[in-house]
């Protein structure tokens, strides 16, 4: 998969870094993670005092918009820099 968007206007054209695209893997790295992070809190038994479903799912939906808004921000930031080619 490529993270670069050529809009098929010959070899002039610009690479944009695409977005949307990188918003989902962004979403789905932190979505990983946060698991990662939850199946580790429970074999260590180091769940909080509130209830564990409402825990879970606010920090693996923290983790993943996160990781989205990170790989946004790359993405604006690489797309609005100029090109050195």
């Amino acid at each position: 998969m490529s993270l670069a968007l050529d809009r098929g206007y010959g070899s002039t054209a610009s690479k944009k870094w695409d977005t949307e695209i990188l918003a989902y893997l962004g979403a789905l790295l932190g979505t990983a993670v946060g698991c990662l992070y939850e199946v580790n809190e429970a074999i260590s038994h180091d769940l909080g005092e509130v209830e564990p479903f409402a825990q879970i799912t606010v920090e693996i939906t923290a983790t993943a918009l996160a990781s989205a808004a990170l790989f946004v921000g790359i993405s604006v930031i690489r797309n609005w820099l100029p090109s050195t080619s």
